[in-house]
């Protein structure tokens, strides 16, 4: 019965892990591509760029978009009082990226701690624990590339606010962005 128990353990928790490096993956966007496509967008349409930051949630473009519909609601083009206004849009829509990643962190977390335990009771009970050392090696490998891309994720968040949020701010003080009536 342990024995069953530390391979279901072992799996158990490679499918959490994997389901968190899947859900990483899904919002995993690269920044210097992404960054010089919403300048382009923002420089072009800025309505255009409001669309595209609701497409890819759960990555910088949300804030972004948090950004924008603040700054429609501003309804100026004062770029002082548009920077007073994007800044905390840009802050309050960078919280459900975090709250996200930390969602997946804690399910990867869970997925270890199970991986571990199926190991510990392999190893206790004296069974072959060659399954269990594969299947703890994939988990640390998914566990090295999800740390990884959690960490380039909060750098983009934090180089978004800086490189492209004065670009949002531009196209607003320049008229780039539509009201629809």
């Amino acid at each position: 019965m342990k024995v069953f128990l530390s391979y279901a353990l072992s799996l158990a928790g490679l499918g959490f892990v994997v389901a968190a490096v899947i859900g990483a993956a899904l919002v995993n966007l690269s920044y210097p591509k992404a960054r010089l496509e919403m300048i382009n967008m923002l420089r072009t349409s800025a309505n255009k760029a409001e669309f595209l930051c609701r497409t890819a949630k759960g990555t910088f473009y949300e804030p972004l978009g948090s950004a924008i519909k603040i700054a429609a609601m501003a309804q100026t083009t004062d770029i002082n009082i548009l920077g007073m206004s994007t800044k905390p849009g840009y802050d309050a829509g960078v919280i459900p990226v975090t709250m996200l990643w930390k969602k997946l962190f804690g399910r990867g977390k869970k997925g270890v701690m199970m991986v571990a335990g199926g190991v510990a009771l392999a190893i206790a009970v004296k069974t072959s624990p060659v399954l269990h050392i594969i299947i703890a090696v994939l988990t640390a490998g998914a566990g090295i590339w999800f740390m990884m891309t959690k960490l380039e994720n909060e750098r983009s968040l934090v180089r978004a606010r800086a490189e492209i949020l004065p670009e949002v701010d531009r196209a607003f003080a320049e008229g780039r962005y539509f009201r629809s009536a």
